[in-house]
């Protein structure tokens, strides 16, 4: 409380520019609490009000305005990842041509629907149809959506993401190719796989 008083002193002392009225309601202890400050410093409890915002209020509220800039620095810092997502048309293929024709990355009832979370704003996700190879590709919106009627699509419940610059290949390009491409196996069998050396495939595929 001394600081706020040492610093309320100051402030006063300094004064302030143009200023607007606002009005606020506040219980009768507040009130007395009020009124022995601003007895105390030698003014008003209006004052009193104003200067516990200027010097706390707004100071945490800049400082808490920044750290969301420091984190959204971060996130613009992150590296992309890149993902193999199975279309599951071995299993459904309406699942496989719904991913193709609305651009998106999804996965189907509650025990695979929560791998899409995984994706992240700017990860790259190649999708891969089973038989052929890797079939499209795009970059992941990192916004995760709930879809509200699963039913009309055969399940209960997906979850999906929209692929941003979504390019279906001219051609497939094979797990055998893949595997060249990047110099070992990849798990395609996997509802969504994570490969590091992500780069090095996509790069490739610009080509097709």
């Amino acid at each position: 409380m001394s600081n706020f008083i040492d610093a309320l002193k100051a402030s006063l002392k300094a004064g302030d520019g143009s200023s607007v009225t606002v009005s606020v309601r506040i219980s009768q202890d507040e009130n007395d609490v009020l009124q022995n400050i601003a007895a105390h410093v030698g003014t008003s409890r209006q004052e009193v009000v104003h200067q516990l915002i200027k010097l706390h209020a707004i100071p945490a509220w800049q400082a808490l305005q920044a750290s969301g800039q420091e984190k959204n620095s971060l996130i613009s810092e992150r590296k992309s990842e890149y993902f193999i997502l199975n279309t599951n048309k071995t299993n459904s293929k309406s699942d496989h041509e719904l991913m193709i024709n609305e651009g998106i990355a999804a996965a189907f009832e509650d025990g695979y629907i929560g791998k899409i979370d995984r994706i992240k704003k700017g990860d790259v996700v190649f999708l891969y149809e089973s038989g052929k190879g890797i079939i499209a590709c795009g970059i992941a919106t990192g916004e995760s959506i709930d879809e509200e009627e699963p039913e009309k699509y055969g399940h209960k419940s997906m979850r999906y993401q929209y692929l941003k610059n979504f390019r279906r290949l001219s051609s497939p390009v094979s797990a055998k190719e893949v595997k060249r491409i990047v110099g070992r196996s990849i798990p395609f069998v996997q509802t969504l796989a994570s490969i590091s050396d992500g780069d090095i495939l996509y790069q490739n595929l610009k080509k097709h």
